[in-house]
């Protein structure tokens, strides 16, 4: 054979080069080629052997194999087949072997065909989660992270978590516990795994050590620190464990897993750097990977090879014929006090999406990579510090929650009720036919459809009180249908008058004008030198006359107002007769004192003032003027009127744009419609979904009476209950656990307030998504798995994003512009100063006050903004920023 002259780096090309070789030097043989710690190891079994001499069978086969492949192997096994036996097995297929030699070639390769963590799969794990905590450098507070976590998921989490300390070089977990005095001769890690090596068999409750009085926390040191445990550790061979057929480091989380001890989760604490013990813990063992850092310019380079070696790796774990990817997450720590602290973490988490970002594509089917999901900033604390253990101290623990909020969403969860469980496997396939989400507006539902689905909340009583003249909200908070409901006879009591209603809305009334009548009416009120007020004065005794049967006792309020034809062009044309009358707003200003006088309560609605005037910039200054126009009016005559009242929806941004004279007459008078409780807010979407029958017969297997009670007098409990059934209680990798947390957050403006609009957009979008899921894969703990919501998160935004920009405040676009081509989150002050032109603070300003963009902590020098999730998606902003 000719000599191949190679000076390969490749690992792969290595050992193709190797098993050419073989199959050429020994046809017929059987080749396995693994890798360790050390290199690769290279066993091949021939016929032929059996008359080779074994100091002769490297150069038969392997004569001709370039220096430079040669070097990469550290062990050559050259066997015939009764030899084999005294070898010994040799575990795993090539290449299985998890080192970081490996790794580190991965993480230079070509681009994964997939990526699937334990997170995205809608079942749960088939045994506990392992979780291990590791950084490239010391002093970055990994095994403090890793004691506190793991105090927060026993104490606060109901958890039983068994913490293994494999920093074997220089173990301490103990001693964080406060157990260390504990610790016997031969117990421990490094005592165990030698056992295993050796085939003893190991009883590894005899390992573990109690931590908490509970039963819910256990430590297993690396060892009793003496001479013995430093000769125990010298013997141990990390190497050796993927070439023999039981190997140590799986046996002994297998055994842990099996033992009555039966832990929830598995917290490890690897040795730093890159050590034999980490990389097995890492890419082999590991289904989340929690990577501690500081983002000194010494750590990058390390931490994003590892980053990009984690993404390229497949544990043992396995879902189908793929193995799943262990899980990154990343803690920044610690992050001094100062003014430096947000720049610190600004650039951690810019090395973390940059880390992350080219993986998105293979992330099919699920949510990409984000480093704000991903990366969590831990401050420093001096009491922690210095302290030889971890306090149990909620104040003290709290800053590693989020890190324990990360792992809880891949531990199994419990079992459902059994009765539950069944009836939504039963009722599911009916219950996904019959649910239904309506996303159109609520003028254009329909009378009985509506009321079916409205909930009364406490806000809606508060907001329903006729005492309460004016009420503002932003565009999909539920104005209008506040206003249907009121429309309906809501307030008791009282009898409603339409004045105005939205254009699209059934039934609307002849006087309820559109822009070309305002536009008639306008000029009319300018021929005769008359304001506002005076046309809403003769618009309500109209609608109060065609409306009200007791006010035909009294008579017309004007003579052009009787016998008022039908239609829109007759009702203006009569109201433009009696403002051509020096008298005529006189006689209907009179004529509502005689109706008030008689007694009769009534409540005169104003809705779709926001569209009704035009959007062109004349018609919205006419809009403005009028909407002052009336509330003025309303100022006029409510010391006057006792049993006549007004109540006028305004939104949000057109009241902020108001000046008129008395409007602090308004102060205590008018009521924001927003959302701030959680469960009122989830009632929208609940009493749409008790409609299906199917979703009814699942509630009661939980209780027989909810699906009988009106889901507006539901308790905390049975919405949680509800929820869960709807949607699932956890969500998957995600920052927040909980699908209840996670809708909150996501469907939130930057100034926090919330839409039902959004609601139902989110359930109907997640609701076509599951339909199409379930033919592909069923899921029977929840009518809707809670991916479904991560997934349809983006069909929300756009409209949303639409409804903020077209219909409230065309002004914005320019910012929605600069904020697209920045295209990160958050976005310096400067920046949008220099996309912004002229007077950029106004537009900034604006932004903030609709909830497009909020300001984060700065260290001080300048401003920074961030962009909600609700509009994130629709902005295309998906980048981690500052640049």
């Amino acid at each position: 054979m000719k000599e191949i002259s190679l000076n390969m780096s490749d690992r792969d090309e290595q050992i193709g080069e190797i098993k050419r070789c073989a199959e050429a030097g020994a046809p017929s043989a059987e080749v396995h080629v693994v890798e360790d710690a050390s290199g690769l190891i290279v066993r091949v079994v021939s016929d032929r052997y059996a008359a080779v001499p074994y100091a002769d069978r490297m150069e038969d086969t392997f004569g001709d194999l370039a220096p430079g492949v040669r070097e990469a192997v550290h062990t050559w096994e050259l066997l015939a087949p009764m030899e084999v036996s005294w070898y010994g097995d040799l575990a795993g297929e090539e290449g299985s072997q998890p080192g970081w030699s490996a790794a580190f070639d991965r993480a230079t390769g070509s681009e994964p065909a997939g990526i699937v963590f334990a997170s995205d799969l809608d079942e749960d794990l088939d045994s506990a989660p392992v979780v291990t905590f590791y950084s490239l450098k010391g002093g970055v507070g990994r095994s403090t992270a890793l004691a506190a976590v793991a105090r927060k998921l026993s104490a606060e989490h109901g958890l039983k978590v068994l913490c293994i300390d494999m920093d074997l070089e220089a173990p301490g977990l103990d001693a964080l516990f406060g157990v260390d005095r504990e610790v016997g001769a031969d117990q421990g890690v490094v005592s165990a795994l030698l056992q295993y090596e050796f085939g003893a068999d190991v009883s590894i409750l005899e390992h573990v050590i109690p931590v908490d009085d509970a039963g819910r926390l256990y430590c297993m040191p690396a060892g009793k620190l003496d001479s013995a445990y430093a000769t125990q550790l010298r013997s141990l061979e990390p190497e050796i464990w993927y070439r023999e057929s039981v190997n140590a480091l799986h046996q002994l989380l297998d055994d842990a897993r099996g033992s009555n001890l039966r832990p929830d989760v598995i917290l490890i604490d690897s040795r730093t750097g890159v050590s034999p013990v980490a990389a097995p813990l890492l890419f082999d063992v590991s289904d989340m990977a929690v990577v501690c850092f500081h983002p000194h310019g010494q750590a990058r380079l390390g931490t994003e090879l590892l980053a990009r070696a984690l993404l390229r790796s497949t544990t043992r774990r396995s879902r189908g014929n793929r193995g799943l990817t262990p899980e990154p997450r990343f803690v920044v720590s610690p992050m001094p006090p100062g003014l430096s602290a947000t720049r610190l973490a600004e650039r951690a988490k810019s090395w973390v999406e940059e880390w992350v970002e080219p993986f998105s594509s293979a992330r099919a089917g699920a949510s990409p990579l984000s480093a704000d999901e991903i990366t969590h900033v831990v401050p420093y604390n001096a009491d922690v510090a210095f302290s030889d253990t971890v306090a149990t101290a909620k104040a003290q623990l709290a800053p590693y929650g989020r890190i324990a909020d990360w792992i809880v969403q891949i531990v199994p969860e419990q079992a459902p009720e059994p009765a539950l469980h069944q009836r939504t496997s039963v009722s599911k396939a009916a219950a996904l036919r019959q649910l239904s989400f309506s996303t159109g507006t609520a003028e254009l539902l329909d009378h009985d459809e509506f009321l079916q689905d409205y909930v009364v909340t406490r806000q809606v009583n508060e907001t329903a009180d006729p005492g309460i003249p004016l009420i503002i909200g932003r565009k999909g908070t539920g104005k209008t249908a506040l206003f249907r409901w009121l429309a309906a006879g809501g307030s008791d009591g009282w009898v409603p008058v339409l004045v105005t209603t939205p254009n699209q809305f059934g039934g609307r009334p002849d006087w309820s004008f559109g822009a070309d009548n305002y536009g008639a009416i306008d000029g009319a009120l300018a021929a005769k030198g008359l304001d506002w007020g005076s046309f809403w004065q003769v618009l309500m005794a109209l609608a109060i006359y065609r409306t009200h049967a007791g006010a035909e006792d009294i008579g017309a309020p004007h003579p052009a107002i009787r016998g008022v034809e039908e239609g829109d062009y007759a009702a203006t044309r009569a109201i433009v007769e009696v403002l051509s009358d020096p008298m005529g707003p006189l006689e209907c200003a009179d004529w509502l004192r005689k109706v008030d006088a008689r007694g009769d309560r009534l409540l005169l609605l104003f809705d779709g003032l926001d569209t009704a005037f035009g959007h062109s910039p004349d018609q919205r200054i006419r809009r403005s003027t009028a909407i002052s126009g009336l509330l003025t009016k309303q100022a006029d005559l409510a010391p006057r009127l006792k049993h006549v009242r007004m109540k006028i929806l305004v939104r949000q941004d057109i009241w902020q744009s108001l000046r008129f004279e008395n409007k602090s007459h308004f102060f205590g008078l008018s009521r924001r419609l927003q959302w701030e409780e959680r469960e009122e807010y989830f009632k929208v979407v609940l009493k749409r979904a008790v409609r299906a029958e199917a979703f009814r017969d699942i509630l009661a297997a939980f209780d027989e009476n909810l699906p009988r009670l009106d889901v507006a007098s539901w308790s905390s409990d049975q919405v949680a209950a509800a929820w869960g059934a709807l949607v699932g209680e956890r969500m998957r990798g995600e920052r927040t656990a909980f699908t209840s947390n996670w809708v909150w957050n996501r469907l939130a403006d930057a100034n926090g307030d919330h839409s039902p609009r959004a609601l139902l957009q989110l359930f109907a979008a997640a609701l076509e998504w599951e339909r199409d899921e379930e033919r592909r894969s069923g899921y029977d703990r929840s009518v809707l798995r809670p991916r479904s919501l991560a997934l349809s998160l983006e069909q929300v935004s756009d409209p949303a994003l639409s409804a903020l920009l077209d219909e409230e405040f065309q002004e914005l676009q320019q910012v929605a512009v600069a904020l697209r081509e920045y295209g990160r989150t958050p976005v310096g002050e400067e920046v949008l100063e220099d996309a912004l032109g002229k007077t950029p603070e106004d537009l900034i300003g604006l932004a903030q006050e609709a909830g497009l963009i909020a300001a984060v902590e700065s260290d001080g020098a300048t401003r920074s903004f961030r962009v909600p999730d609700l509009y994130r998606w629709a902005l295309s902003v998906t980048r981690r920023g500052p640049m």
